[in-house]
């Protein structure tokens, strides 16, 4: 009898929030991984719908690239809702579609101008100049996630996975390169680092599979809270004598628990305490700072070269940055030159920028790695002004749209910074309360089958 009233009233208290999570949870991770829920970013609306904690915390989420034309003093900036120039004072949208990187003209000498510049974009390989106006040079039409210049040269990474080279000097010609199967592997990983693929679903197996497990997990997950709803309801009409279906209420209750509730419940399980642990880094740093064997997580992390984040070419040899950090790839070799996720890969002149994720930044110059000093949360790019080199976060970029896109206002209603910013403890409890309610569950069913 008590595990049945901690199971219901749990539910009951905590369902709607926990559908909100599914919900949102859903459309976030599917669209960061894929890239393909357009209406995301093509819906937008009023910034005045969100109070100003949210507009703080999330107001430049969508920005992937920041650049400044010295010469002209005009700046660019690239987002998942396009390209903004900013040449009389303020920043105008002259592109709509995912950007995610801005690459200047660069010569073989690593001389570089911004007379015209190129985009790796969800359509393709683009060049641009200061009116807007684009040409597609390559890779029409598909997801390019990446882009590296080098004289006539483009390299560009495909949907994170495939790379190809563009030589656009006369005749355009594509071709695919080849990354090595060869990988240098670290020994161990930070926890903390499963814990965020996992929750972001990139932690189990090569995209698009673990995402597909998350997908499903939180449908089913959905289906678990609006059942449980539903049966309470039904319960609640039958004492009440205004419905009478005992068959239908029972029916109901198979499909709210049965086996495939006990298959997907592991992965919800894990994406509620993985969720509780990015929340609050620093108090459970004691758990997300430990050390695993690869040899004991999932297959994903014997391949990091199917996670490409960024791509560098200085001339002689190509990197890609991943999440286990940068690679060389010398014939059919991968070595691992620079641990610590490879967030972006920026290129200024003949120097190589690297901005972490969970770890330092750094600076690659003349064959050496050195961490890069001032050091920014996850800089999205590097800019040289008055000679020097300045790192660029989303929040130190003075942009202020009139309208954010809805993934942003999903973004804020999973982390609960919609409603009010200590809303995030809402997800704390919800965490603990699918602790609770999963293992009152399995209980139920065990006890229904006469098993336990």
């Amino acid at each position: 009898m008590v595990v049945f009233k901690l199971h219901k009233w749990a539910g009951i208290l905590l369902g709607f929030w926990l559908i909100n999570l599914t919900v949102t949870g859903f459309f976030l991770n599917h669209e960061k991984n894929n890239h393909d829920l357009d209406f995301l970013w093509d819906v937008e609306l009023d910034i005045d719908l969100f109070n100003d904690y949210a507009v703080k915390e999330h107001g430049n989420r969508e920005i992937t690239g920041y650049k400044y034309y010295q010469e002209e003093d005009w700046y660019l900036i690239s987002s998942m809702r396009g390209v903004y120039i900013n040449r009389f004072g303020y920043f105008e949208r002259v592109y709509r579609g995912r950007v995610f990187k801005i690459e200047p003209m660069r010569d073989e000498d690593f001389n570089e101008s911004f007379e015209n510049f190129y985009l790796a974009t969800d359509q393709g390989i683009l060049k641009m100049d200061w009116n807007g106006n684009y040409e597609v040079i390559g890779l029409k039409n598909l997801v390019v996630t990446d882009i590296v210049v080098y004289g006539s040269k483009i390299y560009g990474v495909v949907n994170k996975k495939d790379v190809y080279l563009i030589e656009i000097e006369d005749n355009l010609k594509i071709s695919k390169i080849n990354i090595p199967e060869n990988v240098q592997l670290l020994d161990n990983v930070r926890l903390g680092r499963f814990v965020r693929d996992f929750h972001y679903g990139r932690g189990l197996f090569e995209n698009p599979y673990s995402m597909i497990i998350n997908d499903v997990s939180t449908i089913y997950w959905f289906w678990l809270a609006v059942s449980g709803y539903l049966i309470f309801i039904l319960y609640f009409f039958q004492k009440k004598k205004i419905f009478q279906g005992g068959k239908r209420i029972r029916k109901l209750i198979k499909l709210h628990g049965n086996v495939i509730s006990l298959l997907i419940l592991p992965v919800i399980l894990l994406l509620s305490i993985t969720g509780l642990l990015i929340d609050h880094p620093k108090f459970f740093s004691f758990i997300t700072s430990k050390s695993v064997s690869v040899s004991y997580l999932p297959p994903i992390y014997k391949k990091p070269q199917s996670d490409i984040w960024g791509i560098d070419f200085d001339g002689e040899f190509l990197r890609i940055g991943t999440r286990y950090g940068v690679y060389k790839i010398v014939k059919d070799n991968l070595y691992l030159e620079s641990e610590g996720f490879a967030y972006k890969m920026i290129r200024v002149g003949r120097d190589l920028y690297i901005s972490g994720m969970g770890s330092p930044n750094r600076k690659f110059s003349e064959g050496v790695y050195i961490n890069f000093v001032p050091s920014v949360h996850m800089p999205v790019d590097y800019i040289l002004n008055e000679g020097k080199i300045t790192p660029v976060s989303r929040k130190s970029i003075n942009f202020e749209p009139a309208c954010f896109p809805l993934y942003t206002f999903f973004l804020t209603l999973h982390d609960g910074s919609f409603f009010h910013r200590y809303f995030i403890f809402l997800n704390d409890i919800s965490a603990i309360g699918v602790i609770l309610i999963t293992f009152t569950g399995v209980i139920r069913f065990l006890r229904r089958k006469r098993i336990f």
